[in-house]
């Protein structure tokens, strides 16, 4: 291993995520410049290292120096120190107090400050301000040394190193040597073999009682959420065991009953929960439980008639029976879902409800919320109303993981409306009405065929077999009639689709045959004709279940990237992996960023790209705009972003868009479900583009809701109705 000793002059890269740089570094032996790349957790212009490492010959930029380890070397120069002291990394200690440092303590000074910060004490001028900032600095740079040495002394990747210390900070390496597999708990984004590799590397033991606790609680929630079930079985749990571990000792038995003992696990009726989920689904079933048990309310039934037969002669149109019935069901019960496909009214009816009880009880508080922020950024533009997502309501906080809105700082309404409820998961839903104790009534909007949450659950669903106050709206109104869309998604909801060449005649909606390797050329040419005629980056949305392959969404975006944004001598352009952003670019964002009010699936645009110029930018940035929400990603975020010209039929829930181009391959045969096509088709208003396989379509459709994913909602709630109403019942919940 070969060692240099040498000044950081250039940093060419730098990932505040992974660490991983490639910088230019003046050696100090040999008085000459070479480039560096490896793993460094901070680093500064200032700072003497020594660096231990290896030449190579990087394919595309030539012989490189490896570095394996570093050190920060504390100089002994004087010259050195006071040039050291005096960097903007010490603020307010200047070349004079620098040079008193060193001529009072001597020229192991920087030493002598880290083992006793109070030896400061006699240098002439020094105040306990500049003391402490003299301290904190050299002692957290030698703190970060000693974590650092701790991963490359153990052959570590120091890939979550940033995301390690962000959490634990002093307690870092406690951590690490005492129970690595507290990071699956803490830190989103470490799983259990991240966490397991790194036990086993410091010398932990394969049978540490951590391990295989660790081992059974990511195996039921990898589960659940890989199937969206609320409880797994001791088969299932055995069975992931296997993979995790490769083998399951005589101990398991053991463990999973300590698990249990401590109530982490929860044992019900042979259904294995994770103590969280199982929480969540008696809070939901107690919760709706006792605002059933609120008094229905009286109201003058000719004041609503008249006010709504006063909307219909406003409006030109007459209601349909079962919208006048959810009216009616709204007013009189404290709970109730509105449901029902595209076409049947559910916008129109949410507006008049809304007036209608605006006009009965003017002084009442109405929240809504929505489960992504184009879906609640639709509800206000319905409405006239503020709405936001739910996580913005309760005041979640992306790092702590935690919602400032919770029983004890309940939500300030009377009233709440969830829109798009079909994508609201269990635990989600349990953080809403675990804030909800002073509404007093309850209204839940969804179309149960969509797609069901990403996250474990079904609650939509589960309610709806409960039969609560449901109202299904199923005629189609004559406006809709004609839309070939409209008859489609109907069509797959009463599972009587058998032809596609039955929609051939509809003006609205488009099939043709295509090959995965046709498929960008065929997407591309409608997508080129389309802008066109007038359509522009937010109307199109191209729709795929999978991102990888010639078809995918990758590939897809790649093309349609050059369609509507091709790159020109005068474009800003930065490239993350293989991916290139360009200032113009569609973005989507991939996760919650409750702090800028930016969700998972929010669509903006790249405005700007700024480069690190160590005055106004420290890092390279992107600026992107979603609606007038300004958003900066510096490069730990970048992962957090990417193209939006084609997304997944997930990602797309709750937004609508004018055309609709959807890829259907027998390629995506695994993925391709009833609800995967519905949420798709329907996201459509004006045009919808079906490019593949008809028969892989028609299959697709024919195949119904994923049957694994298991729940207890229901059976949570029929236990609940042998409880006594006053064991839970809130004085909040009275009128």
């Amino acid at each position: 291993m070969i060692k240099y000793t040498g000044f950081i002059r250039q940093v060419r890269f730098y990932s505040e995520s992974s660490y991983y740089i490639v910088a230019v570094v003046e050696c100090e032996e040999e008085e000459h410049w070479f480039t560096l790349n490896g793993y460094m957790s901070q680093f500064n212009d200032y700072d003497k290292y020594c660096f231990y490492g290896d030449w190579q010959i990087h394919p595309k930029y030539g012989k490189q120096f490896k570095m394996e380890r570093y050190e920060v070397v504390l100089s002994d120069d004087k010259e050195e120190i006071v040039k050291y002291l005096s960097s903007p990394l010490f603020k307010g200690v200047g070349k004079v107090l620098a040079g008193h440092i060193v001529d009072t303590l001597g020229k192991d000074c920087l030493q002598k400050i880290i083992d006793d910060k109070h030896c400061l004490d006699q240098v002439k001028s020094m105040t306990e301000l500049k003391r402490e900032t003299i301290y904190q600095v050299l002692s957290s740079q030698n703190f970060d040394q000693e974590v650092t040495a701790f991963f490359m002394g153990h052959g570590i990747s120091l890939k979550n190193l940033g995301l390690i210390q962000a959490k634990y900070k002093d307690k870092t390496l406690e951590v690490l040597q005492n129970n690595p597999y507290q990071l699956i708990e803490d830190i989103d984004g470490i799983g259990f073999k991240t966490a397991d590799e790194l036990a086993l590397k410091i010398g932990g033991s394969p049978e540490d009682p951590h391990r295989i606790k660790a081992a059974i609680i990511y195996s039921i929630k990898q589960i659940g959420f890989s199937t969206g079930s609320t409880y797994v079985s001791l088969g299932e749990i055995k069975k992931m065991m296997n993979q995790l571990i490769f083998q399951i000792d005589d101990q398991f038995e053991k463990y999973l009953d300590e698990l249990i003992e401590e109530e982490k696990v929860i044992l019900e009726d042979n259904r294995y929960y994770y103590y969280e989920m199982y929480q969540a689904e008696k809070l939901i079933a107690s919760f709706i439980q006792q605002i059933l048990h609120i008094p229905d309310d009286i109201y003058d039934q000719n004041e609503v008639d008249q006010f709504i037969e006063n909307k219909e002669k406003q409006y030109g149109i007459q209601y349909a029976k079962k919208q006048k019935e959810a009216i009616n069901h709204f007013l009189k019960y404290p709970f109730m879902i509105l449901t029902g496909g595209p076409g049947t009214g559910k916008t129109t009816i949410v507006k008049l409800i809304l007036d209608v009880y605006h006009q009965l009880y003017p002084q009442e508080k109405i929240g809504l919320v929505a489960p992504t922020g184009r879906a609640s950024k639709r509800l206000s533009e319905l409405t006239g109303l503020e709405a936001c997502t739910i996580h913005r309501e309760l005041k979640w906080d992306l790092h702590s993981n935690t919602f400032a809105m919770d029983h004890s700082h309940p939500l300030d309404y009377d009233v709440l409306i969830v829109d798009e409820f079909s994508m609201v998961d269990c635990l989600l839903l349990s953080k809403l009405l675990d804030a909800s104790n002073k509404i007093h009534k309850l209204l839940f909007i969804g179309d149960y065929h969509q797609l069901p949450s990403v996250a474990p659950g079904n609650v939509l669903k589960d309610l709806i077999q409960l039969d609560l106050h449901v109202i299904e709206l199923d005629e189609i109104f004559r406006q809709s009639k004609d839309s070939g869309i409209i008859q489609l998604a109907h069509s797959i909801i009463h599972n009587q689709l058998l032809d596609l060449s039955l929609f051939e005649n509809y003006s609205d909606i488009h099939f043709f045959k295509s090959t995965n390797y046709d498929m960008v050329k065929n997407v591309t040419t409608i997508v080129k004709k389309a802008i066109k005629e007038g359509y522009d980056i937010y109307d199109i949305q191209v729709l795929a279940p999978m991102y990888q392959g010639v078809a995918g969404i990758d590939a897809l975006n790649d093309a349609l990237q050059e369609v509507f944004n091709p790159a020109n001598e005068n474009q800003l352009e930065y490239k993350v992996g293989r991916r290139i952003f360009r200032v113009g670019d569609k973005i989507l964002q991939l996760k919650n960023r409750p702090e800028d009010d930016v969700y998972n699936g929010d669509i903006g645009i790249l405005i700007d790209i700024c480069k690190k110029d160590n005055m106004e930018y420290l890092e390279d940035t992107l600026i992107v705009d979603y609606d007038g929400r300004i958003v900066m990603y510096t490069s730990k975020d970048f992962y957090t972003i990417t193209l939006a010209y084609c997304m997944s039929i997930h990602k797309s829930q709750g937004s609508e868009f004018k055309i609709v181009i959807m890829s259907v391959l027998n390629d995506y045969s695994i993925m391709l479900k009833r609800n995967l096509l519905y949420t798709a088709l329907t996201r459509a208003k004006q045009s919808l583009f079906i490019l593949g396989d008809p028969q892989a379509f028609i299959r697709g459709i024919q195949y119904d809701y994923d049957e694994r994913r298991k729940t207890s909602l229901i059976q949570q709630f029929q236990n609940n109705q042998t409880l006594n109403l006053y064991d839970f019942m809130d004085d909040d919940h009275t009128k």
